[in-house]
């Protein structure tokens, strides 16, 4: 891998930043309101995923008198007032680092809503790192494929040069419709038994990653 990435396509929630409890918090807030059972943090890991309405019915949330936008509200109400507290994951700051060293351009790529997501990133001090930020028009957090087809446009992202850094299945099935490469780092939202399950590289921590970019860094 070392040497051939010009672009690193990074996934925002769970990848840069350290939101998993937060999540779980917010998550475990809905569902008291509802009497359901509470998640820990290794269920959570195991059940949560795209498409968010799937998510919501395995945890016994009756979907059908709910509307998406309304548990997507609910949701956010919460996660939004703690996400300013949340932190980069450990591993991030250095990986960043050592990818514009190697003079890889770098962008972000999320389901969030793209004025959350860029005042969440201007907030954890890692704005200059990336020449764009790509979130959704929406809270609904669904599938990112079509922002990410007209990031790649935009910037005339190359597949074969193209590294994509996340941490969900979803992650990957994004970057297998846009036909570049991803590495799933299991510190997020998603189990390494799970991301696993879905045949891509699978690392477990971002130290893992600085070999691909170590080789081309300048002196």
């Amino acid at each position: 891998m070392a040497g051939r990435w010009d672009a690193v396509v990074w996934d925002f929630n769970g990848t840069l930043v350290d939101d998993v409890d937060l999540a779980l918090s917010s998550i475990n807030r809905m569902l008291s309101r509802r009497d359901l059972p509470q998640l820990n943090r290794d269920v959570y890991r195991n059940v949560f995923g795209f498409p968010l309405i799937e998510y919501y019915r395995k945890l016994g949330v009756d979907v059908s008198r709910e509307t998406p936008q309304d548990l997507a509200d609910e949701f956010h109400d919460g996660y939004l007032a703690g996400l300013p507290s949340c932190t980069l994951q450990d591993g991030v700051r250095d990986l960043l680092d050592l990818a514009a060293r190697a003079g890889a351009r770098q962008f972000i790529l999320s389901a969030l809503e793209e004025g959350e997501l860029r005042r969440a990133v201007a907030h954890l001090g890692i704005a200059d790192s990336f020449a764009a930020v790509y979130g959704l028009n929406h809270r609904l957090g669904d599938s990112k494929l079509a922002r990410g087809q007209e990031l790649f446009a935009s910037y005339r992202l190359g597949a074969a040069t193209t590294l994509f850094i996340g941490d969900m299945d979803h992650d990957a099935e994004v970057a297998g419709a846009l036909g570049v490469e991803v590495a799933l780092v299991a510190q997020g939202h998603q189990s390494a038994a799970r991301l696993r399950a879905c045949g891509p590289r699978v690392v477990e921590s971002f130290r893992e990653l600085a070999g691909d970019f170590s080789s081309q860094s300048a002196p």
